[in-house]
């Protein structure tokens, strides 16, 4: 997909949306929508709002590149590390019952050998 407009349509399609109710899922006019799609508009400020109505990275979505998926809002994360060492660091932080649980979880989601 190489424009906005096509990585929209494609997303919205995807879900069997109208072009009216991906606007109002948005909480933008239906004409936003459209000129976007077809070419019209090649850019908007509304960006990450149609990016969270349709679910998907508002960077992917502006310019085809990164991740598709959504980046979680900070408030939906329970922990975000940048090494192992961070992550370790954070879990200190955690009751021994959250550790212990953290950890059936991890095993449970391997495959076994």
């Amino acid at each position: 997909m190489r424009t906005l407009g096509t990585r929209i349509k494609a997303e919205r399609e995807k879900r069997g949306w109208t072009q009216e109710v991906l606007a109002r899922k948005a909480g933008v006019g239906a004409t936003t929508i459209t000129d976007i799609e077809t070419g019209r508009s090649r850019a908007t400020t509304k960006l990450v709002d149609i990016a969270r109505a349709l679910s998907v990275n508002p960077q992917w979505l502006e310019t085809g590149t990164g991740p598709r998926e959504p980046v979680p809002a900070p408030e939906n994360t329970y922990i975000a590390a940048e090494s192992k060492e961070d992550l370790a660091r954070q879990l200190a932080d955690k009751s021994d019952e959250e550790i212990a649980e953290i950890f059936r979880l991890i095993l449970s989601f391997r495959n076994p050998k």
